[in-house]
């Protein structure tokens, strides 16, 4: 029998993961880092990390299938050689190192990425030529996910940079952080992460961010291509600000 505390417990998740699905959905990006920058006040914290990558599977098949036109191949090719590579990397820091020094890292590099996506802007206005490296994100990224689960801005940040149309970004970043949260699945599979406590929590969390995603992508569909990058800029900004300031919390 579930007592007046489980019951507060389950809405407090749910209301997290609808919020995390809807913020993923409408700037691209984002599930896993709302997820694991609130779940931790209600579950534990290395048990957040793993419930969010394997919740992250089937909540980034739906908002993967929701943008499935326009994704850029060959920089997703290359980033995701790179994230194959960094991924362990990640993982075996995620073991055995303190996240904090991580999170504030990725703060500098995200900061770096999007005040180089403004600068090559005033000199690409217009253009069609790629700027930044595909390999470099992909590789930072896939570092991420398996050290602290928050793969979206680095691979985000480079999406930025190409000035692409709002279908284009969100088809690509949901592409790569697919085919990484499903390795890194494996991998915490491999090493004996996942159990029947951490199912249970996804079979919850995982239908409503699916919901969230839904709702998101009706609502950012009313932004211009330039209104959608200024805003993905703010969000990459505040939210490099946030790891600045709070580090691995």
């Amino acid at each position: 029998m579930i007592t007046p505390d489980g019951y507060l417990l389950l809405v407090a998740v749910g209301v997290i993961a609808l919020v995390a699905g809807f913020i993923h959905s409408a700037v691209g990006f984002g599930f896993g880092i709302v997820a694991v920058t609130l779940l931790p006040w209600v579950i534990d914290v290395e048990q957040t990390h793993v419930v969010t990558s394997t919740a992250s599977v089937p909540v980034l098949m739906m908002a993967t299938w929701a943008y499935r036109r326009g994704a850029d191949f060959q920089s997703l090719r290359q980033a995701l050689i790179a994230a194959a590579i960094c991924l362990p990397l990640g993982l075996f820091a995620f073991e055995r190192m303190p996240n904090d020094l991580l999170v504030r890292a990725t703060g500098i590099a995200v900061l770096a990425m999007v005040f180089q996506s403004f600068r090559n802007r005033r000199y690409s206005a217009g253009s069609s030529s790629k700027t930044g490296s595909a390999w470099l994100a992909g590789g930072f990224a896939g570092f991420l996910a398996g050290a602290v689960s928050i793969a979206g801005p680095p691979i985000a940040a480079f999406a930025l940079q190409q000035h692409w149309p709002q279908v284009r970004f969100k088809a690509f970043v949901n592409q790569f952080l697919l085919a990484v949260s499903i390795y890194k699945v494996l991998g915490l599979s491999v090493r004996g992460f996942i159990d029947s406590t951490v199912l249970y929590q996804v079979a919850l969390i995982a239908p409503l961010a699916i919901i969230g995603i839904q709702l998101g992508a009706r609502e950012s569909q009313n932004l211009s291509a330039q209104s959608y990058q200024r805003f993905v800029a703010a969000a990459l900004i505040l939210l490099a600000c946030y790891f600045l300031l709070r580090g691995a919390g």
